[in-house]
């Protein structure tokens, strides 16, 4: 199969997963914070590293690796809405709302990388 495809394909389930994650926890709940895109990010972070380890990612084939890693958890993941929410919040004012965003944001989600690279060192 065409890596372009593969990529693709997997960046449309990716997509949809974000997106249905992110309504399900809008409609249920609201915070100034926009917790949906904090969530998404960590798990992507996560899962890419338990994926990407060493001794997890040889199970996998090139056309597995480029449909789940770049593209489904590319889809999945996004700095861009990341990046946006954040000028969001700075130009509603809410300044220490924008910082902590940001900073959780980056070090939760290099914990994130970290639980999931040592997870996938248990392998």
């Amino acid at each position: 199969m065409s890596n372009i495809l593969l990529v693709g394909l997997g960046g449309v389930f990716g997509a949809i997963l974000r997106y249905e994650i992110s309504r399900h926890i809008k409609e249920n709940r609201e915070f100034v914070v926009p917790i949906e895109t904090f969530v998404i990010n960590v798990l992507g972070a996560f899962l890419l590293n338990v994926l990407s380890n060493p001794k997890i990612v040889h199970f996998f084939d090139n056309d597995v690796r480029l449909f789940i890693m770049t593209g489904f958890i590319g889809a999945f993941t996004t700095y861009s809405t990341f990046s946006h929410e954040t000028i969001h919040l700075l130009r509603q004012k809410h300044y220490v709302h924008a910082f902590l965003y940001s900073a959780s944001t980056v070090i939760v989600g290099l914990i994130g990388a970290y639980l999931g690279y040592y997870i996938g060192n248990l392998f």
